[in-house]
This record gives structure tokens, C-alpha cells and sequence, in this order.
């Protein structure tokens, strides 16, 4: 991998040891079509066949004179711009170009009706004008949406793999991508393609994230429909999976959800709240599995969680209070004489209201770089000692380094159970305080 961040960043691949999963594919067509389409090769015929495109659609030959080295060199400017094909190169500097316009346009030239002509006016044209200019011709434009289309479409890579000679690998070239592929097992993508092992291109790309989360859905489903059907029956608990499963919403619903809401409030939210603690429970522990991951350093996972928390809270608001009421109830009640109110609490409701989304956000925030961290702390311990750069210093230090960090990421993984527990609590503890403040008067 490029970067040791990859490691724990979500992917359409599961990573485990290289000796316990090898690529042994024979030929370029047996590869992913993503993977093809970052070879260096296939992405010179691409670009070849986009710059003989936009000459016949009318660009001046001599203005893509230079065009394809000027992309290749892009592209090795970063790891955020490698392996993307010319095509959003193009789009991508037009883009820059025209925002940069109407940056330029909203101190110098507010009242232009075209922010891009303005700029031109007083300042040096863009080396990627020419494709500006393209974009604002519809027939142009038209032409070029063809022609992206047909390059990135499945009927002219098989063409390529077909009858282009740079299509038949070497011995070398695949004994390279075979080993890049090595310990990665790779997810079929049924709805969509990836741009890389990280991206998405088009369509709804499945992610490793993605399963494990609905894995934790399923195993929570299944645990607590089990345990349902053994508290409906009315008896007392039996056995230790079930002395231990009520245990533990009684104190979810005892410790988390009455401290925060109250008793009235606190049966009525009970399904979520246990649902929020057990499912990020659940993916936080899935990080401590070898070669798993936790979905809960992504930010998309999250969010996604503080924005339910959201939702649920401004929902219940609007349903106590009605939409004036819910607003007003944004701002505390000050006391303050009307001719003090009048300037004080509309400001003071714009901070509390930008609070409401800020807290919020750091609810997401916070799980997901107390959950990320801890992973990077102990990739960073581990790797220490058993790198490959380490291993190869052969000092008799090497074996006492080594031992050290093994032990201390041995006994950072116990603190790492206890933070996956605390975190499930926080995150819990402030989702209910946040719908419970929505819920009743400051």
C-alpha cells in the first residue's frame, strides 16, 4: 500500500496476510476492470484516442500539442491525482479554472453577468481555456459527452484488450500486479465501478464498511429477536446469555437512558437508544478483529449516526412544541426587559442554533477519531518492531524492540476493548441528552 492510513481506510477489498491469499491471474483480461483501466498503458491508448477525438470535434492540433505529457506529469503530483485518465484531467482544471474565476469575480467584477469573460479581461488566460470554451458550446459539449462516454465504457476496454498490442501483459508486468493484489480480497461490485481500490467511478459501490456494518445489523437482529421471544414468555432469566443480554439493556435503560431523558421519556426511546449502543458496540469490536476493521473510524458511519440523532431530536421538537414553539425553544429564557431582548436574543438565537448543528457534528466526530486514533496508534506501536525496515537492521536491538512492541500493542488492544465499550456509552448517553433537550423546555 502507498500509505499506512490505508490500513484502516475503508476499501472494496478485505486485506489479510499475503501468504494466505495469492493472485495468480494469467492474463490482462482476467484482472478487474478497474484495475486494467489503471494500467499506465491502457491509460496512454485512452488518451490517445480522447486528444484524436477533440480533433475532430474541432480543437486546433497545435492547442494539444503537449496536452498528454502535461496530464502524465499531473498525475505523478500527488497520490490524489494518480491513475486518473485524462478525460477528468480536462474536467477537472476547467473546474478549478472557472471557480478561480468567480473568486476573482465576487471582489473585482460583482455585477459581471459571465464571472469567467470578467476574469479573462485582467488577467492571463488559462493554459485550459480552449476547454472552458468547448464546455460553453452546446454542440461541443454534446460531442465531448460522447466521447467520455464511448472511453469509459466496458465495449472500449474489451476492444482494447481485444487488438491492442500494449494489452498482452509481460511475465514481469504481472508478476508485479499479481503481487499488488496479493492479500487483497477483492468485492464484487454488482451495482456499480470503482475508480480505484478506494473510489467509486459510478454507480452505488459495495465497501468492506459496508458489510461488516450489515453483519453487526444481522447479529443484533438475531441476538435481541431471540432474546424478545424469551422475555415475552414473562418468566424470570434463564442461563447466562440471557441473565446477560437483560442486564445490559436494563442498563442501558437505568444508567444511560433515564439519567438523560427522565423516566417518562426514557421507555419511549429505549428501541433506539439500545439499537445505537449495541450496533456501535458492535462495530467498534469489529475493529479488534485481525484484519476486519472498524466502521466506526469512517466518517460516513459516523455522521450518518449523528444525523439520526439529529433528525429524531428537531422531529420530536416540532412534535411537543409545533415549528414557533420548537424555535423559541432554541434560546433559553434570559428574563431580560423586551427593549434588551430585542437585540440580545436574536443574536444569542443564531449561537445557540449554530450550536445545535455544531454539537452534532462533534458528536460524529468524536467516536470517529477516538475509534481511529486508537487503530493508528497501534498500527504505529506494532510497526515499530516488525516492519520490514526494522527486520532488516539484523542488531541485536532489533529482537528487544520487536518483543516491546508486541507486548505494548498487546496490552494498548485491552485498553482498545474498554474505549470500544466507553465510546458506545458516550455517543448513547449524548443522543439521548440532545433528543431530550429538544424535547423539553431550557
Amino acid at each position: 500500500m502507498a500509505s499506512d492510513i490505508l490500513h484502516i481506510k475503508d476499501g472494496y477489498f478485505f486485506e489479510v496476510p499475503k501468504v494466505l491469499w495469492r493472485s495468480n491471474l494469467q492474463k490482462s483480461s482476467d484482472f478487474p476492470s478497474w484495475f486494467v483501466r489503471l494500467d499506465s498503458d491502457y491509460q496512454s491508448f485512452e488518451a490517445d484516442t480522447v486528444i484524436a477525438g477533440l480533433t475532430e470535434i474541432g480543437v486546433d492540433s497545435g492547442t494539444l500539442t503537449g496536452l498528454k505529457s502535461v496530464w502524465q506529469e499531473w498525475q505523478h503530483q500527488g497520490a490524489k491525482t494518480a491513475g486518473w485518465p485524462i478525460d477528468a484531467y480536462l474536467e477537472q482544471q476547467a473546474s478549478l479554472a472557472v471557480a478561480k474565476a468567480g473568486d476573482w469575480s465576487t471582489s473585482n467584477a460583482p455585477k459581471a453577468s459571465d464571472a469567467y469573460q470578467a476574469y479573462l479581461g485582467s488577467n492571463a488566460r488559462p493554459a485550459i481555456d480552449w476547454f472552458v470554451q468547448l464546455q460553453k458550446s452546446p454542440e461541443k459539449l454534446a460531442k465531448w459527452t460522447e466521447l467520455k462516454a464511448k472511453v469509459n465504457s466496458d465495449s472500449f476496454l474489451q476492444s482494447y484488450l481485444k487488438d491492442s498490442p500494449t494489452a498482452e501483459w509481460s511475465k514481469e508486468k504481472l508478476s508485479q500486479y499479481n503481487s499488488t493484489l496479493d492479500g487483497k480480497i477483492l468485492i464484487p461490485q454488482p451495482f456499480g465501478t470503482p475508480r480505484n481500490a478506494y473510489e467509486a467511478d459510478s454507480g452505488f459501490c459495495v465497501s468492506r464498511y459496508m458489510i461488516i456494518e450489515l453483519v453487526v445489523a444481522i447479529l443484533a437482529l438475531v441476538i435481541f429477536s431471540w432474546l424478545a421471544k424469551r422475555v415475552s414468555t414473562g418468566q424470570p432469566p434463564q442461563g447466562k446469555r440471557w441473565n446477560l443480554l437483560e442486564s445490559m439493556v436494563q442498563w442501558v435503560r437505568s444508567d444511560v437512558a433515564v439519567p438523560a431523558m427522565g423516566e417518562h421519556d426514557a421507555d419511549k426511546f429505549m428501541p433506539l437508544l439500545w439499537t445505537f449502543f449495541f450496533f456501535i458496540l458492535g462495530c467498534n469490536l469489529m475493529g479488534m478483529v485481525p484484519w476486519v476493521g472498524s466502521p466506526t473510524a469512517a466518517f460516513g458511519t459516523t455522521a450518518a449516526l449523528a444525523a439520526i440523532v439529529f433528525v429524531v431530536g428537531v422531529v420530536m421538537g416540532l412534535k411537543t412544541f409545533g415549528p414557533v414553539g420548537f424555535l423559541k425553544n432554541i434560546c433559553p429564557e434570559l428574563g431580560l426587559p423586551w427593549y434588551l431582548s430585542f437585540w440580545i436574543v436574536p443574536m444569542l438565537w443564531v449561537i445557540e442554533f449554530a450550536s445545535l448543528l455544531i454539537k452534532h457534528l462533534v458528536l460524529s466526530v468524536r467516536l470517529l477519531m477516538n475509534m481511529g486514533a486508537g487503530h493508528l496508534v497501534l498500527l504505529g506501536i506494532l510497526g515499530i518492531g516488525i516492519s520490514v525496515p526494522a527486520a532488516m537492521m539484523s542488531t541485536p536491538a532489533w529482537g528487544a524492540v520487536a518483543t516491546i512492541s508486541v507486548l505494548g500493542t498487546t496490552a494498548l488492544s485491552v485498553l482498545e476493548l474498554l474505549v470500544a465499550f466507553l465510546q458506545a456509552y458516550l455517543f448513547t448517553f449524548l443522543a439521548a441528552m440532545f433528543i431530550g433537550s429538544s424535547m423539553h423546555h431550557h
